[in-house]
């Protein structure tokens, strides 16, 4: 075995503790953790047959709807120029965040994407729950800017 394929041995072993730690961090946040197995090529050539395919996967929490009524992008949403993203309490007390929300249409033709990273530009309306009766609570609502509306053929 080659010095250089030992070393590269080495350090593939040292940096397991790494790993670890990363998940055990991103699990304390509220991440559900997938670690990935690792092998050792027996020699430099060998490297293709144990290159890994990453050392952690995290999935990603995604909030879906499905509206009462259909869309088939922005020109004709029915709500006018604001997305209703989610109640307040909702996105306020998630952990880990939701990635995303994803609306889709009644006819399952156009879903509407907003992501949770432009959160910074939603505001807060107080509203009634048509749902329910007499149930009035804060919604986050998005300027239609910041959603992407994707056929659902795509």
């Amino acid at each position: 075995m080659d010095e250089n394929h030992k070393k590269f041995l080495k350090h593939l072993d040292s940096s397991v503790d790494g790993v670890l730690w990363a998940a055990k961090w991103l699990i304390g946040k509220g991440y559900d953790v997938t670690l990935r197995p690792a092998s050792r090529a027996p020699s430099r050539k060998d490297w293709k047959d144990h290159a890994d395919g990453g050392d952690i996967f995290i999935q990603q929490r995604v909030e879906v709807k499905h509206l009462g009524v259909s869309f088939s992008g922005r020109d004709d949403w029915p709500f006018g120029s604001k997305f209703i993203v989610c109640a307040k309490h909702s996105f306020d007390m998630a952990n880990p965040k939701p990635l995303a929300y994803m609306i889709v249409s009644a006819d399952k033709a156009c879903i509407a994407f907003v992501k949770s990273e432009t959160s910074n530009h939603w505001q807060v309306e107080t509203r009634t729950d048509s749902r329910y009766d007499s149930v009035t609570q804060e919604f986050y609502l998005s300027p239609l800017e910041y959603v992407s509306f994707v056929p659902a053929s795509d």
